[in-house]
């Protein structure tokens, strides 16, 4: 366990490492305008609490809250997205026909995949496990998993192009 940093401790820190935090932010939110904000909010939270006696790594606490408050950004973004875009229309039955025919085709692209490649999509981007988890539960390295990825991504981007467009 460790004492709450002094304050003059987290601005070096902010101050040295706030960059590469905006660019983890970044990779979520996907805006370097909220990524900023994201990281600017971790820091005033983490400066308005009295007792961080239960943090034992301080780095790996940050890393968590940004990663936590990007996914929570997002996640306000498509609710305020979704409210002003909400449609008073009802969906036609064609509409659900083409979803319903959208969603078959790329459920049949997904089972066209290669075993390893469809094991390591399913871990990795359906179940939300990091390469290294995936990895470790295949059996594999971490480079492996990467590759599969690739390789369903680009196959997918291939044979789902047309689906593609009807998103459009």
């Amino acid at each position: 366990m460790m004492e709450m940093p002094s304050h003059k401790l987290l601005e070096q820190m902010f101050l040295d490492h706030y960059k590469e935090w905006c660019l983890k932010s970044f990779s979520y939110v996907e805006n370097m305008d909220d990524a900023q904000d994201v990281v600017q909010n971790v820091f005033i939270k983490l400066l308005q609490k009295e007792n961080l006696s239960h943090v034992i790594d301080i780095h790996k606490y940050l890393n968590v809250a940004i990663r936590n408050e990007s996914l929570k950004k997002i996640k306000k973004s498509r609710e305020t997205f979704q409210l002003n875009n909400q449609s008073t229309e009802v969906p036609s039955h064609e509409s659900e026909l083409i979803k319903g025919e959208v969603s078959e085709n790329m459920l049949r692209e997904l089972e066209a995949l290669p075993e390893q490649n469809k094991r390591v999509f399913t871990l990795c981007v359906l179940e939300g496990n990091k390469y290294e988890s995936a990895a470790e539960i295949m059996g594999i390295t971490v480079n492996t998993v990467k590759y599969h990825l690739k390789k369903s991504f680009k196959s997918l981007r291939i044979n789902l192009k047309d689906v593609y467009l009807w998103f459009l």
